[in-house]
Parts: C-alpha cells; structure tokens; sequence
C-alpha cells in the first residue's frame, strides 16, 4: 500500500485546506481506526476472562494435587498407625506368654497341696491369657498348662486320689437333656476320663478329666475337676474351643460348663 504525505502550507487558502481536510475525513474507513478503538474495552475483558480463567485452572488443579496429596498421606499414616498397632500387639502377646510360661515352670514341680496357695496367681494369668492374641507363639501349650494347674490347685486331692484310677474312655456319649429340673443328666462322679469324640449333657463330678483331639463338648458341666489336655502345640479347632471357654469360665464356683461351638 501507497503511503502519502499531505502537508498544508500557509499559501494555501483556507478553503483549499478544508476541503483537504474533508477528504481526508470523508476517506479515513469507520471500520478501521475507530472501530477498533470502540472494540478496545471488549478485548480487555476478554482478556481479563481469559487471565482469570487461567488462574482459576491453576487453583484447581493445585486444590486436586493437594487433595491426592493428603489422601496418600493420610493413607499412609493409617497404614503406618495399624502396623504399629499390630507390632505393639505382637509384643505385647509374646511378653503376656513369657509371663505365663515363668509361671508354668515356677509351679509344675511343687507339690499339688501348695498348688492352693497360689491360686489367686494362677487366676490372674489365666484372665491375662483370655486377653492376648490366640495365634500368639506358644499360646495353646502355656494356656492349656495353666488351666491344668488352677485345676488343682480347685481340686487338690482329685488328681492324687481319683487319678490313679484306670482311665476310662467316654466316646460319642450324648446323654438326654433333662426334662425338668427334678430329673438329673448323666452323671459320672470321681473318675478318671478320657473324652473322645462327640459327649453331651453330661455333669462330671470330682473327676480327672483327659481331652482326646477328636473330643466335642455339648453342654457338658464340671465340678471340682482335674483338666488334662494332649501336649500338642497346634491343637484342632475344637480343642481350642474348649480351651478358650475354660479360660473364661469362672473357676471360683468350682464349676465350669463346656456349652459347645
């Protein structure tokens, strides 16, 4: 495009000159110069929607990553908290053993008439057995022992006199209920037992008392008793739901009641 250069001098006259400046009006095109500068403030707002826009992008993407951000911290500081948790459980399993294992040898070899003075101990560890992790190292062995001996020292002379009787065996033996309150269950009074498979409605009386592995207890009640279980470090099922009922029974009463699984 041609540029020009028009330059008004003083010897023009002054019609001359504003017929120039006509022209030039009259020629300068509305939708250049003006146009745009009537377009200016939009383009500014736009500009300004623009920037704002950007940011607002930029304070969402931050709020995202900080949230991921906690969400993976908080995650790991649940993880962190349970494994803690579940270490400090372990220890405290391991050490509640060792205390009941301390105990097991301190009085497996004083004799049973003694057993009676330390039973209130005997209790005591037993409560704190119930309490700890059953898949603790150890637990089924040590618990079974201290069960063994509160029972003597429950039933001091039984397992002196009664258990140097014959060991006889009661396997699958599912008496009746009773029918009334008048009516006893089966009763066996001042044996030594040996329990197998599945026995029911039972009371047994001043007896030792032998667990066979394959023993299911029903019901099953025991006065003044001697408990004997197998020497087996991962006892079945079974086994250790008789035991788990044995060391929250209450011993005080001299009685323990077996209610099954």
């Amino acid at each position: 495009m041609q540029s020009y250069r028009l330059e008004l001098t003083e010897d023009m006259k002054d019609t001359d000159q504003n017929w120039v400046r006509t022209e030039i009006q009259r020629h300068l095109d509305p939708r250049g110069w003006r146009k745009l500068q009537g377009y200016l403030p939009l383009a500014g707002i736009i500009g300004i929607f623009v920037a704002l826009l950007a940011l607002a992008g930029a304070g969402w993407n931050y709020g995202l990553t900080r949230m991921g951000q906690e969400a993976a911290f908080q995650a790991h500081t649940t993880d962190s908290l349970k494994l803690v948790a579940d270490r400090l459980t372990r220890i405290e399993g391991n050490l509640g053993i060792l205390q009941a294992q301390n105990t097991v040898t301190k009085y497996s070899t004083i004799p049973v008439k003694e057993l009676k003075q330390h039973r209130d101990e005997l209790v005591g560890v037993k409560k704190s057995l119930a309490s700890l992790p059953q898949d603790s190292p150890n637990f089924w062995p040590t618990s079974f022992k201290i069960i063994n001996l509160l029972s003597q020292a429950q039933a001091v002379s039984v397992l002196e006199t009664v258990g140097k009787k014959p060991i006889i065996t009661i396997e699958n033996v599912v008496a009746p209920p009773p029918p009334g309150p008048i009516v006893p269950p089966r009763l066996f009074i001042d044996e030594n037992l040996l329990l197998k498979g599945v026995v029911a409605n039972i009371i047994f009386h001043g007896s030792v008392i032998h667990f066979d592995a394959s023993v299911q207890l029903s019901n099953d009640a025991f006065v003044n008793c001697v408990f004997i279980f197998p020497p087996d470090a991962n006892p079945p099922k079974n086994l250790q739901q008789i035991g788990s009922q044995l060391l929250t029974a209450d011993f005080s009463g001299e009685i323990a009641i077996i209610k099954g699984s």
